[in-house]
């Protein structure tokens, strides 16, 4: 395979001499911390466009560190993000918005700060053309009889109720048992089969138009999900699995908590906590996996891994960020 480089657009060979335009893919990543793993990211995704939306609770992040990377736009407003809450939604909502008014896509990929790609970028740019129509999100049902019905029957509060206070947990905590105790039909309430997957998908363009369109369309939608158990794992892949888009998506069989690693484009660390490290075993599945990416890196704790995945997996001519021995520590 050939490739030659222009305005950011790769051309392939594919067969037959029958030269083809490597799809224009909007990286959209999700950051919370670690702006120098963020910048190794964002420098690797560079000949396509990244849109960073940076936590506004990492007040000292420093934006520097990305803003001036060729392609990266980092967008605004900033939401709050709280873990297992709808701000993660809505952060995700705005990097599509903003991705969409810049120019036009034809794929849309969600990551991580914290990912980090294991081929080149090529390979990933010849998965998405040799199966234009493939959405690649997983999609797993949720019924009454699913061990994951837990996350969608009842009503949950996971951003703060009571600011900083140090009773806040403790609230929501009483707020949470009394919700489980009236338990939710959540399906009824929307008129929509629950789905559940994991977060990190890569979905065409059609696609997300289709999912801007009903965000439009059905605010008593939005205004359910805004109380359900880590709507990033559940918003998405709801609305897709409703769709026409549901039988081009990846369908995957109920694994109970375990379900949400089975990701289309990543691969989930080997140790329980599912962080990579500087081993050969980490390695040696970082090679070994059929996926695009790895989840749960650092650039100051994972320096010596992404600099092997650097020489012999992704060709990536590496630019590291600097990193100071206290910051390796």
């Amino acid at each position: 395979m050939r490739s030659s480089d222009f305005c950011g657009l790769r051309n392939f060979d594919i067969g037959y001499n029958q030269r083809v335009s490597a799809p224009r893919i909007a990286f959209l990543i999700l950051a919370h911390q670690d702006a120098l793993q963020v910048e190794r990211l964002c420098r690797t995704l560079q000949g396509q466009s990244s849109f960073v939306h940076v936590d506004r609770r990492a007040a000292d992040f420093p934006l520097s560190r990305i803003v001036h990377i060729p392609g990266v736009t980092v967008v605004h407003p900033r939401s709050r993000i709280y873990w297992g809450d709808f701000s993660m939604v809505e952060a995700t909502l705005n990097l599509l918005n903003n991705a969409r008014q810049s120019g036009t896509f034809d794929r849309y990929v969600l990551l991580s700060g914290s990912c980090y790609p294991v081929k080149p970028l090529a390979s990933l740019e010849s998965a998405f053309a040799g199966d234009s129509r493939r959405e690649w999100i997983s999609l797993t049902p949720i019924t009454r009889r699913s061990s994951l019905y837990n996350t969608v029957g009842r009503h949950w509060r996971m951003a703060p109720l009571l600011g900083n206070s140090i009773l806040d947990s403790k609230v929501r905590a009483v707020y949470n048992r009394i919700t489980r105790a009236m338990g939710r039909d959540l399906a009824r309430e929307t008129g929509l089969t629950p789905y559940f997957g994991s977060q990190w998908w890569g979905l065409t363009e059609p696609c997300v138009t289709s999912i801007l369109e009903f965000v439009r369309n059905r605010p008593d939608f939005v205004r359910a999900y805004r109380s359900v158990y880590a709507p990033d794992e559940h918003f998405f892949q709801t609305i897709v699995a409703n769709s026409r888009f549901a039988s081009s998506a990846i369908h995957v069989e109920d694994h109970g908590s375990a379900t949400n690693q089975l990701a289309p484009l990543h691969q989930i660390g080997p140790a329980t906590d599912r962080y990579f490290r500087n081993t050969e075993t980490d390695f040696q599945v970082a090679a070994s996996t059929n996926k695009f990416f790895i989840r749960k890196v650092s650039a100051a704790r994972n320096s010596q891994l992404l600099d092997r995945i650097d020489r012999e997996l992704s060709g990536v001519a590496s630019e590291a960020p600097s990193i100071s021995r206290s910051q390796r520590e």
